[in-house]
This record gives structure tokens, sequence and C-alpha cells, in this order.
């Protein structure tokens, strides 16, 4: 089985991608190899990676590995913070244009799980991977640095600026946001944060529709098609004028605030993720469900 040479992070990377790239390629190689395979089986008997690592979304990861694939002669690794596999990587995995010639191979992995495996590997559990005490800081380093950026615990919870997003979850049921703004797999649930502070309701997400058209003709589309949420949703919009008729949106259809999904937090919990001035939360961020529980105890 071939050592896998870990190629530079490609022009525009992230600097979670470069610093994690810079980390494992100053490692031996076979401890480097032994950590990107054990990550992700599908690298066995790859002899070259790109890695590309991002927090908080894939549409910058996304463009910088179709970059990294149109360059050839090497796999793409992906690494992020959803639980479940992105379906943009199964789309960048996909041969372009219909080429019947064989398709670029694109791995994923959690950040966890990538944290897990460092884990084992510093714990000695983990087969062929050596760790000198040069190796052991630097890992060492690179975990506290992905603790920083909340990619070694997947969050389950975002939470978004509910200014104007929270009188429309009370109207619709539902987030809308402008296409191409998608969750982390795995996301169950959302708060939102007004002038600094969680409101009481954290509801659970129902389902995910991207690229929603609002027209009347859709909505009784939908409508005939068993989707009768979403068709409440773009017909209160288009009601309500606060929504553009026959714009595209992506819609998160969430449980309604009576619903037993729905997580009632106490009042006035502040939202941590927040700045100083009040009101100018984050256009979202993610956290842990548990953990604005304990935040809602404390109250």
């Amino acid at each position: 089985m071939p050592l896998i040479s870990l190629r530079p992070a490609p022009a525009g990377a992230t600097p979670l991608t470069t610093s994690t790239t810079s980390v494992l390629r100053h490692l031996d190689a076979v401890l480097a190899s032994a950590l990107l395979r054990a990550a992700a089986p599908a690298l066995q008997e790859v002899a070259a990676v790109v890695l590309l690592a991002e927090g908080r979304d894939g549409r910058r990861v996304s463009g910088t590995a179709r970059e990294a694939l149109a360059t050839g002669g090497a796999a793409v690794l992906v690494v992020t913070g959803d639980r479940t596999r992105p379906p943009w990587v199964d789309e960048l995995a996909a041969a372009p244009g219909g080429d019947p010639g064989p398709a670029p191979l694109v791995a994923w992995c959690s950040s966890a799980h990538l944290a897990d495996v460092v884990d084992a590997a510093l714990a000695g559990r983990l087969p062929q991977a050596r760790v000198t005490q040069h190796a052991r800081e630097l890992l060492t380093e690179l975990l506290a640095y992905w603790d920083v950026h909340g990619l070694r615990s997947l969050h389950d919870t975002v939470v978004v600026a509910g200014r104007t997003a929270w009188p429309e979850y009370l109207r619709t049921g539902a987030v809308i946001s402008e296409p191409g703004r998608e969750l982390r797999g795995g996301t169950t649930h959302v708060g939102f944060s007004v002038e600094g502070a969680l409101t009481g309701l954290v509801p659970a997400v129902q389902a995910v529709h991207p690229g929603v058209r609002f027209t009347a003709a859709s909505a009784q589309r939908h409508r005939e098609q068993g989707r009768e949420q979403l068709a409440d949703v773009i017909e209160a919009s288009l009601a309500g004028h606060t929504r553009a008729e026959g714009a595209a949106y992506d819609v998160v259809l969430l449980s309604g605030p009576d619903s037993p999904s729905t997580v009632r937090l106490g009042s006035g919990v502040p939202d941590t993720g927040s700045t100083a001035r009040a009101g100018w939360a984050p256009a979202r961020r993610y956290a842990h469900l548990d953990d604005l529980r304990a935040a809602s105890a404390r109250g």
C-alpha cells in the first residue's frame, strides 16, 4: 500500500484547511497516511491527497475542491462539520458533464471523526502510527485549534439572527433564506437570537427544501403533491408581501410553537455567540441543544 503524499492546500483555501494541511505535512509520512486512511477508508489505495477542511458550510470548500479536481492526479478529502455526508460532496464526485471516464475520487469525513482518529493515535490505539514527541505536540495544537472553531464536537442546533426570522417563523412556521445557505448535515433544531438573547422556543427541523419558487402556481403544485406545510409557507409569504413573488428561496420547515418537538427554554437566555452590541448576532452560528438547555436552567 503506497504512502499518501499530502498536497499543499490550494490557493484560496480556508485557514482551517491550510493549518490542518500544514500540520499533517510536517508529520512522518507513515503517521500521516495512517491518520488519513483511518479517517476515510476510501483512501486505502490512494497515493496523493488534497485535504480541504471547513467548519461552517461547504460553499467555499466546494469551489476550492473543484479547482483541486481540475488539476487532476490526486484524490480530495473533504472534512466538514456536518454529521452526515453533504449532498454537494456527491456532486463533486460525479464525472463532469457526464464524461464516461473515471469519476474523480472525493472522500469525506466529519471533523469530529478525524479528531477521534487523532485522539486514537495520541493514545496509541492506531496501528502503524508511531507518534513522536514532536508529532504529539503538533497534533495536540491542531486539536486545540479545531476546538476553537467548533470542529471537534458536532453541533445539532443552528442559531439564526432573529430580528426578522423570528416573526417570520411565527407567521409561517419556517425559516426562509436566500438560496445556497444550506444547513450542516444532521442539524435537528433552530434557535433564534433577538437583541442578544435567545427566544424561549427552539423548534425542530421538519424538512429542508432548497430553491423553492415562490409563486401561486408553485404553492398549488406542492399542495397537490402532499407538501401542505410548504404550500402554506409560500402562500402566507406572498399574501403578506414579505417575499418577492417569482423569486427562489431555501425553506426550512419547523415544528410549531405548540408542538411537542419544539424545545422550550426559559426567557432571557443570553446568546453567547452575539457581539457586545445588542441585536448584532451573527447571521447564523451552530451550538449544542444541551448547552442551550443548560444555559436556560442556570438562568
